[in-house]
């Protein structure tokens, strides 16, 4: 086992190497993703509950008498709503559909070198990984 683990420190340092890579890269796609959904919830929140503030003051306003008053009001109220609007089709084009799951190319390099390492010495792969990253207690 020693001789083969020998042999294979070469190979497996540079699979390492490749792992951090991509796992940084992965990192970064899935950060990226993050980062464009949170800010585009941000934006319906704070927008959204401008809107129903200014929907409550044009109700308010109703009451009153006032030539503008209640066009102002609810054109604010209008124009808060498209900015949450926007805010959620900005949130939701980030992501495409046949886009990989985060860390999905990873757990596939991972499954064919391990399969590369089971045809070199069957000994250092004990089972197969699990399909989906579902874990099994056996």
């Amino acid at each position: 086992m020693l001789e083969v683990l020998a042999r294979l420190t070469s190979a497996l340092f540079r699979h390492f190497a490749a792992y951090v890579d991509l796992l940084y890269e992965e990192a970064g796609d899935a950060a990226r993703i993050l980062r464009r959904q949170l800010l585009g919830l941000a934006v319906v929140l704070m927008a959204g509950t401008v809107a129903v503030l200014l929907g409550c003051t044009w109700v308010i306003a109703a009451a009153w008498s006032g030539p503008y008053r209640m066009d102002a009001i609810g054109a604010l109220c209008i124009g808060f709503l498209a900015v949450a609007i926007g805010g959620i089709c900005y949130a939701n084009t980030g992501i495409a559909s046949g886009q990989p799951r985060p860390f999905e190319r990873l757990r596939e390099e991972w499954c064919e070198d391990m399969r590369e390492l089971g045809t070199v010495e069957p000994a250092l792969v004990a089972a197969e990984p699990p399909v989906g990253g579902e874990l099994h207690a056996d």
